[in-house]
């Protein structure tokens, strides 16, 4: 296997990491960011979520857009000509603005739980309003990233992904 395989199998096994921990990792928690979801929650339950949204799971996540930004890191000294480079510098930027959208979530979710602490579910209708919205915004820019795949491959990198 040529270091260019062994490069790309490590860009595409940082996403897929990425991948599964978004859909078992993360994607279970997001059904609080629903005032109805959160009712059926005792105080304690409620701000045991928001604390291991902010200790954990926002975390873990952080890390895993962190560890693909790396490895397109790893994997841009082997594109072989100035528009791959681009194409793949954009993504590890689109990484960033993510990690930074990520991040924003969590400090949401600490704020909430500042606010909810002395006032209540009721106070707190704003900051789910928001992470909604931040959500949507993040699932936006993780969609980028076909396009940065497709454009490689329209730049004829051919490197193969089955790799085993």
């Amino acid at each position: 296997m040529s270091e260019t395989s062994e490069m790309w199998h490590h860009v595409l096994s940082a996403f897929e990491d990425w991948i599964d921990y978004e859909a078992t990792g993360f994607g279970p928690w997001t059904g609080y960011f629903s005032i109805d979801n959160l009712r059926d929650l005792t105080d304690d339950e409620r701000l045991a979520w928001m604390r291991s949204m902010c200790d954990e799971i926002i975390p873990g996540r952080v890390e895993k857009c962190r560890a693909a930004s790396v490895a397109l890191e790893d994997f841009l000294p082997y594109m072989p000509d100035p528009e791959t480079i681009e194409t793949v510098r954009s993504m590890i930027e689109l990484s960033n603005v993510i990690e930074h959208a990520m991040l924003r979530q969590s400090d949401m979710i600490f704020d909430m739980m500042e606010e909810y602490s002395p006032s209540g579910l009721d106070d707190i209708v704003q900051y789910l309003s928001s992470l909604s919205e931040a959500e949507e915004d993040v699932r936006h820019h993780m969609s980028l990233y076909s396009q940065g795949f497709g454009r490689l491959k329209s730049l004829g990198l051919e490197v193969s992904d089955d790799i085993a």
